[in-house]
């Protein structure tokens, strides 16, 4: 039993530790296509802007708790609206009920409209709960080591970038790459150092040795 346990943790980890599938990154895609109506309404606003800011901070600080604390947030938020949405689906329903019997027909036609709408509205925010649990939290928490590392659409590690980066600069540094012109190779000079992959010394270093060259 133990070694079952073992075995399924194991598993747990690796699957946690790799890139999204490309179902993974749909659900993702639809989950934002769904959220946008609210956020074109207006009040999906702020618990947009708490995604942001958590993928941001997750992304600066490589720490998945931050996703963790923006989805607690919009869950509290969906839920707060639920809450205000379904207050107004009962009211309007016992106006309904009470109205039902009447003789004053314009009264409950309209208690009859605003039901229907308020019972829709409620519907909106428990939609929201699962579309934020399947098809945002659950696909990143599942591979949480990648993404806190590696970002969500990423399909390499970053190690693999980095050192991809620095093979460039040192390819160019070391002049293995065939001869271009002056005004090309100042010109992927000036592209490493905008990047930050040198310094503005190294690029007086290399322009003037260019330029002593031509």
């Amino acid at each position: 039993m133990r070694m079952n346990k073992t075995v399924i943790f194991q598993k747990e980890s690796l699957v946690t530790n790799q890139p999204l599938t490309s179902g993974d990154h749909s659900k993702i895609v639809i989950f934002i296509l769904l959220f946008l109506p609210s956020i074109f309404f207006g009040v999906g606003v702020i618990p947009a802007i708490f995604l942001i800011f958590g993928i941001f901070m997750m992304k600066k600080n490589e720490d998945f708790n931050h996703i963790e604390t923006a989805v607690k947030v919009f869950r509290g938020y969906t839920f707060l609206a639920l809450l205000i949405c379904g207050g107004f689906s009962i009211y309007f329903g016992f106006l309904h009920i009470t109205t039902e019997y009447t003789e004053d027909m314009y009264s409950w036609e309209k208690y009859d409209d605003e039901f229907y709408e308020s019972l829709f509205a409620t519907s909106v925010p428990i939609l929201y709960l699962v579309f934020i649990s399947q098809l945002f939290f659950k696909p990143l928490s599942q591979h949480n080591e990648w993404v806190e590392t590696n970002g969500i659409f990423s399909t390499k590690p970053k190690s693999e970038k980095n050192q991809s980066i620095q093979s460039e600069v040192d390819i160019i540094k070391g002049e293995k790459l065939k001869q271009y012109s002056v005004a090309d190779e100042l010109t992927k000079w000036a592209k490493l150092k905008e990047d930050g992959h040198i310094s503005e010394e190294e690029f007086n270093e290399a322009r003037t040795k260019l330029l002593k060259r031509n």
